[in-house]
């Protein structure tokens, strides 16, 4: 009984295994040959080295964007060329683990991503203050990055920014993918199907201009991107980041504009309430039928919201 326990215990260890090197069998390394057909530049900072964009007139004023957990920074394509039509310099990078960046081992947590963004703007000579642009995980990004260097940020951008409630975050699906090994696992097999199941990248019903414009599924093929997600997940909470946003609106007087969909299924307009709470001097602003993807999908109306904030002329 002992031998046929040891010996099943055994086979599904093998499976386990092997399913686990059949999933990463053909992964790609993200080497200067795979890099050659990246648009932008390169820049060497402590982490590794970071893929990044500016576009507009060097005597523009400085917007910088900061994109979101899965998608890199194609993802503002349609509100980066609205605000460089309107005169300003716009920065964008992909974080590392994303895009043409780098994907280097450790935990991607605050501090991470903090020191990410200030290599980015140190490496680019940007020393003045900066209008920041946070999208979705993007948003506590910028949060916490006021919140701990205010004299490096002018104005904020939120647009669907998670931090405050978000949905399936504390899922039973969620805290099973934390778990070491299992977690693991489960991410390296099925990991693919989930983040490409993402209700999000059906764009059938979208016209040609109000779709990413670029592809997202290209990153899956090499190594390092799942890594960086699953330990993103494990070490930067999504929700619950209330500390984020009372932190700049008490030790700061950076002013904040925010915008959400009431149709988002991944951050739930019940978060534009608790902003408020939060930043009594916030702008929020709610559009109808807005989704996750409302910065492209919408962009028409995001757009002009943009360029009036970089504009300084919304209310303080």
């Amino acid at each position: 009984m002992v031998r046929l326990l040891l010996w099943t215990v055994g086979l599904v260890a093998a499976v386990l295994l092997v399913t686990y090197w059949w999933a990463g069998r053909n992964m790609k390394v993200l080497d200067a040959d795979a890099r050659a057909e990246a648009p932008g530049a390169f820049l060497d900072v402590s982490g590794g080295t970071l893929h990044y964009l500016v576009e507009g007139p060097d005597d523009g004023e400085i917007v910088v964007m900061v994109h979101g957990f899965s998608t890199p920074s194609f993802i503002f394509e349609q509100n980066a060329a609205a605000l460089v039509e309107a005169g300003f310099r716009v920065v964008r990078y992909d974080h590392f683990g994303r895009g043409w960046s780098d994907r280097p081992k450790g935990p991607y947590n605050e501090e991470f991503y903090d020191r990410e963004l200030m290599d980015l703007l140190d490496g680019l000579g940007l020393t003045a203050p900066v209008r920041l642009v946070g999208l979705s995980m993007g948003g506590p990004i910028v949060m916490s990055f006021a919140g701990r260097h205010p004299e490096r940020v002018s104005d904020i951008f939120l647009l669907v920014p998670a931090g405050l409630d978000v949905t399936g975050g504390n899922s039973g699906a969620a805290r099973l993918l934390r778990v070491p090994v299992i977690g693991d696992w489960i991410w390296r097999v099925f990991g693919r199907g989930i983040l490409l199941g993402n209700s999000q990248l059906d764009e059938s019903a979208l016209g040609p201009a109000n779709r990413l414009q670029g592809d997202v599924a290209r990153q899956l093929d090499f190594r390092g991107y799942r890594e960086a997600l699953l330990s993103t997940m494990r070490h930067f909470p999504m929700s619950d980041r209330a500390r984020l946003f009372s932190t700049v609106s008490d030790k700061t007087k950076i002013p904040v504009v925010a915008v959400f969909g009431d149709a988002d299924d991944t951050i739930a307009v019940s978060s534009a309430a608790k902003l408020v709470a939060l930043i009594p001097r916030a702008d929020v602003r709610i559009i109808a039928g807005g989704t996750h993807g409302l910065n492209y999908q919408r962009h028409a109306e995001v757009n002009p919201m943009l360029v009036e904030w970089a504009s300084g002329e919304t209310a303080d």
